[in-house]
Order: structure tokens, then C-alpha cells, then sequence
């Protein structure tokens, strides 16, 4: 069992740090007032890992576990300092975050991490980009320009459309959520250690 474990302060409202630790049986999590709560790894049902920058920690990567029956836990690489100000704790994330899939890939090798958007936020983008794409092509078959005059300005103008489309579907293919084995996560899923 590899022991870790990662301590930060997630915003204003919070009393103090919070510590998380990796046992053998559970994740283990420690609020400033002493209270600990245990999720055991048999009840870890899903994880996500993503970078989801703000604009106050444009480093940020997120680590989401959802136990099953209880509320989704989110942690990220952020810790608050007062004013507004966040310090960045890859550092100490990036080993805690690896331990903690390494543990869970040993006691619930079922689960899967979902690397990049949530399903709904993801439909929700694909579809204002696709409304984008189509009001692209709209105004490029419905403006008036200098080469309608020529009499290949209509193919032209259909030649731009098709350029637009590998670009909207790199696009779809990126960002699109994948689930992939918990010791297989890729490094783009964490902030560098260093």
C-alpha cells in the first residue's frame, strides 16, 4: 500500500485545512476541527480527472471521486491564502492523486477513470459548437463579399465550410470523455510534480 497524503484550504468560507490520506481500507479525510470521515474504496464508484482551469488558479486540475450513495468529492491542486490568492500544490497532488488510484485500482479494479468533461457538460458544448459552426455557414453563404461576382464563388464558399468541418471534429474527438483503466491514466490527466 503506498501511504500519501495531501492537506489544502479550498476557499474563504473554509475553518482551515482539510487533510486527505490514502489507508488501506479507505480514503480518509480530516477537517480543521479534528472530525474524520472514511470512504472505503469498495464504495468509490467513479472518478474523474480533468484540468479545469478558473480564473483566480489557471493551473488547476481536479480529482473527483464519487462514492456511491453520498455526495460527490471533489479536490483540487489549489490551496487559499487569503484575499483571493491561491497557492499551487501540484507538488503534493500529483503523489496523493497516484496513490490514491493505485489503492483503488487494488481494492475496486471495476472502476474507471473518466478522463476530460462530464457527459452533460460535454453535451452542452458539443451542441453551442455546433450552433457556432452552422452560424459560421450561415454568414458565409448569406454575406455578400467581393468574389460573389465570380461564378465560382458558390464553390468556394462551399469549400470554406468543408475546411471548418475536421476542425469542429478534432475538436468533438478531443474533448470527447473517455473512461480509461486506473493504472492507465495519462499524464495530461495531472499537473507536473515539479
Amino acid at each position: 500500500m503506498q501511504s500519501a497524503s495531501y492537506v489544502s484550504r479550498w476557499g474563504q468560507i473554509s475553518r482551515g485545512e482539510r487533510e486527505w490520506r490514502v489507508e488501506a481500507d479507505a480514503l480518509v479525510t480530516r477537517g480543521a476541527s479534528g472530525h474524520e470521515r472514511r470512504y472505503p474504496w469498495r464504495n468509490i464508484v467513479s472518478v474523474r480527472l480533468c484540468h479545469e482551469p478558473t480564473r483566480a488558479k489557471p493551473w488547476r486540475y481536479v480529482f473527483e471521486l464519487q462514492p456511491k450513495h453520498e455526495r460527490k468529492i471533489e479536490i483540487d491542486n489549489g490551496h487559499f491564502l487569503g484575499g483571493g490568492k491561491f497557492e499551487d500544490r501540484s507538488a503534493s497532488y500529483t503523489p496523493f492523486v497516484r496513490a490514491v488510484l493505485a489503492q483503488l485500482a487494488v481494492e475496486n479494479p471495476k472502476v474507471q477513470a473518466l478522463i476530460g468533461e462530464t457527459p452533460k457538460r460535454y453535451f452542452f458544448l458539443l451542441l453551442s459548437a455546433l450552433m457556432g459552426l452552422c452560424v459560421l455557414a450561415f454568414a458565409l453563404v448569406t454575406v455578400r463579399t467581393p468574389l460573389d461576382a465570380l461564378p465560382f464563388a458558390n464553390l468556394v464558399k462551399f469549400g470554406l465550410i468543408l475546411l471548418m468541418l475536421p476542425v469542429f471534429w478534432g475538436w468533438v474527438i478531443r474533448a470527447m470523455p473517455r473512461g480509461v483503466p486506473l493504472d492507465a491514466v495519462p499524464e495530461r490527466a495531472l499537473p507536473p510534480e515539479a
